[in-house]
């Protein structure tokens, strides 16, 4: 980055647990908005940075440029990485841009990039998601303008094809929509929704097929969060009370105050769960960011939340860290 141009912002990350990453970032440079890519094989100790091709540079920098799309990366191992979300494409009807769903792989670790024809796979609109597992890769995109879909290709080969799933239904309003894909062995968790909560789930049996599945907040409200792998059988999520509508379903214990975060947890691989702790963090269980990635697990038995501070004069985000199932918490980052 040149003496004129901004430090780099990154806009999305991938790591392996070798320590080996990427991370695609963003910064102000002579000609406008740019992007780059960036490797690391210590765990972030030192960067180096990997070319793009300049039509995916140009893509980037459009994207930059408008709150509704973005763009994501993705490595599944040192050599197979794609880069994946969406672009605005003007139109001939007028200044309305229609988004393009935008899938870009490599496989030789970054060095060279090709772009892939997500509309003769029937990818509408936005890859919303993308994760990889057992030496495959799978994408959540838009399939029509009434459901999403889901695709899967080896991760050495660019060769994609629909996988058949239940009804993953969109939203009726609200903000844009994202997804989740997690995977632990032979078995895996799909969801889509927004701010108004999850409307499509789905889980990967060990037969490899992808059948119905209720997400963990079904039942008070269906926050959209992500799933939260701690163990070869444990999943753990946390909900939102009442989620977007303050809706419980009848029988609720009467501790589940509409509003409140509890953890819920589930051992029999995601069929049933529980809530089994009170989420507390800066002596409340409100405000709880629920953004799209969140919660997380960065390690075996970590679980990363946002949490929101709208005291004024100054707005901040936080990212809270617990090792402990949620007993204690320390705060890793603020805005």
């Amino acid at each position: 980055v040149s003496a004129a141009s901004s430090a780099p912002s990154p806009a999305s990350v991938s790591f392996l647990s070798t320590g080996e990453g990427w991370v695609l970032a963003l910064y102000d440079c002579p000609t406008g908005r740019c992007a780059r890519v960036a490797k690391t094989l210590n765990a972030g100790a030192s960067w180096r940075s990997i070319s793009l091709p300049s039509t995916l540079q140009h893509l980037v920098g459009e994207n930059v440029n408008s709150p509704f799309v973005g763009l994501n990366i993705h490595f599944a191992d040192s050599e197979d990485g794609w880069i994946y979300g969406d672009q605005q494409v003007s139109t001939s009807a007028g200044p309305y841009v229609a988004p393009h769903a935008e899938l870009w792989s490599t496989h030789d670790g970054g060095t060279t990039w090709s772009s892939q024809p997500t509309p003769s796979w029937d990818m509408k609109y936005a890859i919303v998601w993308l994760n990889s597992s057992r030496g495959r890769v799978y994408a959540i995109a838009w399939l029509n303008n009434e459901t999403f879909g889901l695709w899967s290709s080896p991760v050495a080969q660019d060769s994609w094809h629909r996988v058949a799933t239940p009804v993953l239904s969109p939203a009726a309003g609200g903000s844009s929509m994202d997804g989740a894909l997690v995977f632990q062995g032979t078995r895996g968790w799909l969801t889509v929704g927004n701010d108004r909560g999850v409307t499509g789930s789905a889980r990967l049996t060990n037969t490899g097929r992808w059948v119905a599945w209720n997400s963990p907040c079904s039942n008070v409200g269906g926050s959209d969060v992500v799933p939260v792998v701690t163990s070869a059988s444990t999943i753990v999520d946390i909900c939102t009370i009442g989620g977007f509508g303050s809706y419980v379903a009848p029988g609720t214990p009467a501790y589940l105050k509409l509003n409140s975060n509890w953890f819920y947890t589930s051992h029999n691989e995601g069929l049933n769960f529980s809530p089994t702790m009170l989420v507390t963090l800066k002596k409340s269980s409100e405000w709880l960011e629920l953004a799209p990635g969140l919660p997380a697990s960065p390690a075996p038995g970590a679980i990363l939340v946002g949490v929101g501070d709208f005291a004024a004069p100054k707005t901040s985000e936080h990212l809270y860290l617990t090792r402990n199932g949620g007993r204690t918490w320390s705060s890793v980052y603020t805005t």
